[in-house]
């Protein structure tokens, strides 16, 4: 990754982060505790989260440079297939009591300090391995799940008072990205499947998709769209197509709001959640 892109990673996560703070800024006592489009969290669960990952994210990056890329004292890593919500729950549930009313003050400034840290960042700093619950990955990876966490989890907060939300367009180029690993970690094997089901992706842009997904049951594969019949076509902008890849559209509201357009057996579209639940 070039110095250009760098800084434009450091810039998407601040982006998206001064981007929250100005709508949250905005809330009154009853919009703090609206739920949020992130099943179990209300708005204020999810800003405790996005405080604690802020503060995380600031502490790994600081000690990826020193050159300590294990786990944090207390913290380990998830064995695979592990699931990792309840942990997450808990620590941003602990994170929104603790702040209190103070909760966006906790949340800009947490934020801020990460902004120093990935401020004083160099080239040569970028490919430095850095701990994640998953595992070790490149700096420049653990940034950029930064981006998707701000992303996501702000349209969860948005959407809690418009319906009609969509992800800012800056950051739908990293998404995509992130989607393989999505994919990977959210996958949950072992339901019956007595033949594979091909889920087509037909995305329009900005950024085009086109891709199939082949479930096997106990697996999947991503393959180029080609002359195979799909069981079921997706078609949607690319904002859309992160916000189903991420679990947070429901298909008939989503068909119903022209979010999404389904073809092909729509008892087979549900099972997309099924089998892609997300971690």
């Amino acid at each position: 990754m070039t110095t250009v892109e760098m800084k434009g990673m450091i810039d998407l996560v601040n982006i998206e982060a001064e981007r929250l703070g100005a709508f949250l800024s905005g809330l009154d006592e009853e919009g703090w505790s609206h739920d949020s489009a992130c099943e179990g969290w209300k708005v204020e669960d999810v800003v405790g989260h996005l405080s604690s990952g802020a503060e995380s994210w600031a502490n790994n990056i600081t000690r990826a440079v020193a050159g300590d890329a294990d786990s944090p004292p207390g913290q380990g890593f998830l064995a695979s297939g592990e699931r990792g919500s309840d942990v997450i729950s808990q620590a941003a549930i602990s994170t929104r009591k603790e702040m209190g009313p103070n909760l966006l003050e906790g949340f800009t400034t947490r934020q801020d300090r990460l902004r120093q840290v990935l401020s004083s960042l160099r080239p040569e700093d970028w490919d430095k391995p850095c701990y994640h619950r998953r595992g070790k990955m490149p700096m420049q990876d653990y940034v950029s799940i930064r981006v998707q966490e701000l992303a996501v989890h702000g349209w969860d907060i948005r959407s809690s008072r418009d319906k009609s939300a969509e992800l800012w367009e800056e950051s739908l180029p990293v998404l995509v990205g992130k989607v393989p690993r999505w994919r990977r970690t959210a996958f949950r094997a072992g339901l019956e499947l007595p033949t594979p089901i091909r889920f087509r992706f037909d995305v329009s842009g900005p950024v085009p998709v086109r891709e199939d997904v082949l479930v096997t049951g106990d697996g999947f594969r991503v393959e180029a769209c080609g002359d195979n019949q799909p069981d079921v076509t997706f078609r949607c902008n690319t904002g859309n197509y992160i916000l189903l890849i991420f679990g947070r559209l429901d298909l008939e509201v989503a068909s119903d709001a022209g979010r999404l357009v389904i073809e092909g057996a729509r008892d087979r579209a549900a099972h997309h959640t099924t089998w892609f639940q997300g971690f």
